[in-house]
């Protein structure tokens, strides 16, 4: 996939530039023989390795805002700053969303308007997920949100995607399949499952190889003996109403969250949630980095 993802980006790059000089569609025997001549060249240059929105190089961490620019986060024992580019490289799929330009000096605390948290034991913890997501390397527990219907599971499971990794699709249903999982974690850095009603066993062991690491395989599709390997360790957010995480090794992987029911005084037209929070984004992200 990464492969035809990569020829279809340089097709139609090719196609655009021959087309703006010469004003006609490039003729399909040459495009083919330089696609094929691009390609070989490519095998005989040197492998790199490329991350997904957060990498690690030389005691310093980067966080790709995926703009148009190509502007990172640099991060090091010293602060933050935004720089025009990296000495790491970045893979975007498609459905990635920038991060907007942090802004230094705002409090992380302008998040809880945003977050059904009212304890300040699981305030400290949820922001210690958050910081924690930011590092380029895992283990990292799994963030499960728990709570009746009507306490902002799903609102706050989009916050705190939306604060690390936006994306077209922020949440995702139950996967059927390994591959879904999988596939979903090497094409983004943070992985939120919405509204499970329960874990089946292998869902369950998945989860737990994303929060500290190991390997999954599968048949290459449209083959029988070609194998396809995945290997991602992610942050991984998931909610439901109750507490579907039963078996004891996710259990240790585990910061589980119970939010409350949110009163009918305390409701917020989603309009002006999601436009209040638009405008606090930068500074939040500011404050994380912070």
């Amino acid at each position: 996939p990464e492969r035809a993802e990569v020829l279809a980006h340089v097709t139609a790059w090719l196609a655009r530039a021959y087309y703006t000089i010469e004003q006609k569609p490039a003729p399909t025997q040459a495009m083919a023989e330089a696609l094929a001549l691009a390609e070989a060249r490519a095998l005989d240059g040197p492998a790199v390795a490329v991350h997904v929105r957060v990498a690690w190089a030389d005691g310093t961490i980067y966080v790709d805002l995926a703009d148009e620019g190509w502007r990172v986060v640099e991060v090091d024992a010293y602060g933050w700053r935004v720089v025009d580019g990296a000495p790491v490289k970045f893979h975007r799929a498609a459905g990635m969303l920038p991060l907007p330009v942090p802004v230094r000096g705002a409090p992380l605390d302008g998040l809880r308007a945003f977050v059904n948290v009212k304890n300040e034991g699981t305030w400290r913890l949820l922001v210690s997920w958050l910081a924690m997501a930011l590092r380029p390397s895992g283990p990292y527990p799994v963030l499960a949100l728990f709570g009746e219907q009507g306490s902002a599971k799903s609102t706050v499971t989009r916050v705190l995607r939306e604060l690390l990794d936006p994306n077209a699709a922020p949440l995702r249903s139950e996967p059927r399949e390994p591959r879904d999982l999988m596939i979903a974690a090497e094409h983004g850095w943070v992985v939120a499952l919405d509204n499970l009603s329960h874990l089946v066993p292998w869902l369950s062991d998945v989860i737990c190889r994303l929060s500290t690491g190991g390997g999954s395989s599968t048949r290459e599709l449209y083959t029988d003996a070609d194998e396809v390997i995945f290997s991602a360790v992610r942050p991984v957010i998931l909610n439901g109403i109750e507490e579907v995480i039963t078996r004891g090794d996710l259990m240790q992987r585990a910061i589980i969250v119970e939010l409350p029911a949110i009163g009918a005084e305390e409701r917020r037209a989603e309009r002006d949630f999601w436009g209040a929070f638009g405008a606090a984004r930068p500074a939040l992200f500011g404050a994380l980095l912070d």
